[in-house]
């Protein structure tokens, strides 16, 4: 029996994407996994880590958050540098709220976001994809990647908002008590950038994709994912 959610000791929010059902079958198990960030991996962890066959990290922080919190993983481990955006701290500090946000990484960032999903169809091995709370950018990703390989629309939300839950408690206490440290007031809108992953954020922003674009199948193709790297990424993910 697969288990979504993983144990590595020093994460919270680190999930294999396998099992979902397509029209030509389901997602493979242990081929994408997402999740927060691996900068605090234990001994364990790191151990754990290597157990689930991960030979290929695409990080999309920023360039200030992966100099302050560098990633730990073991030896041998291809990491990609692949920012969404230029600054995660910038958006607490606009007091966006976590709708803006989730809008904005799509229809503001699509030059860095689509092209992930080429890193992913021609990874060489198994590959985790991972921001900060592997929630907004991490999310985003996933839920197009899941999308372009036709997972249905429920399932690709669901997976999107499995991340408040796992991140509840120790994760957010902590990443909380930092703001508060750098002297920024906590706000409900603070908090929810931090902390929520909600259906309703990621619906309304793939509403405002299809307004717009028509589909996601036709936002991808006008950001440069052609029908060969769709095909690719298909064949990677389905099995």
């Amino acid at each position: 029996m697969h288990s979504r959610l993983k144990t590595v000791e020093g994460t919270y929010n680190l999930r294999d994407t396998g099992g979902y059902r397509t029209p030509t079958g389901s997602t493979r198990w242990g081929t994408l996994f997402r999740s927060d960030g691996l900068n605090r991996l234990t001994a364990a962890g790191l151990t754990e880590f290597e157990a689930l066959g991960i030979g290929h990290v695409i990080d999309l922080r920023d360039d200030e958050e992966r100099a302050s919190s560098p990633d730990r993983v073991p030896a041998g481990v291809i990491e990609v540098a692949h920012s969404i955006f230029p600054s995660a701290r910038a958006h607490v500090s606009d007091k966006m709220t976590i709708f803006d946000l989730t809008d904005g990484i799509y229809l503001n960032h699509a030059d860095t976001l689509v092209p992930t999903l080429g890193l992913l169809a021609d990874a060489p091995s198994p590959t985790l994809v991972h921001c900060t709370a592997g929630k907004d950018r991490t999310g985003a990703v996933i839920a197009l990647a899941l999308t372009a390989v036709g997972v249905d629309r429920d399932d690709v939300f669901h997976d999107y908002a499995a991340t408040e839950e796992n991140l509840r408690g120790e994760w957010v206490d902590w990443h909380l008590s930092a703001l508060r440290r750098l002297g920024l007031e906590v706000t409900d809108e603070v908090y929810g950038l931090v902390a929520s992953s909600p259906v309703d954020a990621i619906a309304r922003a793939m509403q405002r994709i299809d307004a717009e674009y028509g589909s996601v199948n036709d936002y991808l193709a006008q950001h440069g994912a052609d029908d060969a790297m769709l095909a690719r990424l298909s064949e990677r993910l389905v099995s």
